[in-house]
């Protein structure tokens, strides 16, 4: 095989990707009434056929991730209009589930995803994650995890802001703190329910045992991990 075999415009690409690179791929019911979803990294031509139901929710059943949206590689810095062509892009082609998180970026994925699909926000269901030990203002990375119920309030007033929307579809826990009891977080959560801030949560990269004990004080909608083909 030759070079010349693989070149693909670089948005044509993560058009066609879309849902196969760091976000949640599949929702299923589980005995339990949890839905579980994966993330993966590689390729594909499929388009957004389908819907699947993520407790409450239905999204598209391929889903947007927008990781790498803000990531600047070697010699390489993404173009900000043309990741909001391909938000646009993948809603035109059926995409109705978009995933972000505070940690990505920080904060400037979130603040690209709002400003995209702020013409149909009201069409699609956005995904996002706390946790991360992340300075509210600065968006400056600190040692550690960060789930404690103030702060986690206090991050969700930030994203609802960065989102350009006043609810949040989904939200998960992007990793479990082990400094704070899940049950206090699942009652943080609650409150923001309540507030209509929040309307379902989930979890990544948990064990059995914390996902029980979550679900048994606020039924989660949908679990996180990641899933790579390579």
């Amino acid at each position: 095989m030759t070079a010349r075999r693989f070149d693909v415009r670089r948005r044509d690409f993560l058009i066609a990707a879309a849902g196969l690179a760091a976000l949640p791929l599949v929702g299923c019911a589980s005995s339990k009434g949890v839905a579980v979803t994966s993330t993966a990294a590689g390729s594909g031509a499929a388009p957004a056929m389908g819907r699947r139901r993520l407790g409450a929710l239905s999204v598209s059943s391929l889903g947007l991730g927008c990781q790498n949206m803000s990531r600047t590689y070697p010699g390489t810095v993404p173009d900000r209009p043309e990741q909001l062509r391909i938000l646009r892009t993948a809603f035109e082609r059926g995409v109705t589930f978009y995933d972000a998180a505070e940690a990505y970026g920080p904060h400037e994925v979130e603040r690209i995803l709002g400003e995209g699909v702020a013409p149909f926000r009201d069409q699609i269901v956005l995904a996002t994650k706390f946790g991360w030990n992340i300075d509210l203002e600065t968006g400056e990375r600190r040692p550690g995890l960060n789930s404690r119920p103030d702060h986690i309030k206090l991050v969700v007033e930030g994203m609802l802001r960065r989102l350009r929307t006043d609810r949040i579809d989904l939200l998960y826990q992007h990793r479990v703190d082990p400094e704070v009891p899940i049950e206090d977080v699942a009652g943080a959560i609650k409150e923001l329910r309540a507030q209509g801030k929040v309307l379902h949560w989930g979890l990544c990269e948990m064990g059995p045992n914390t996902l029980r004990r979550a679900h048994a004080e606020l039924p989660v909608a949908a679990v996180q991990s990641e899933y790579s083909l390579l």
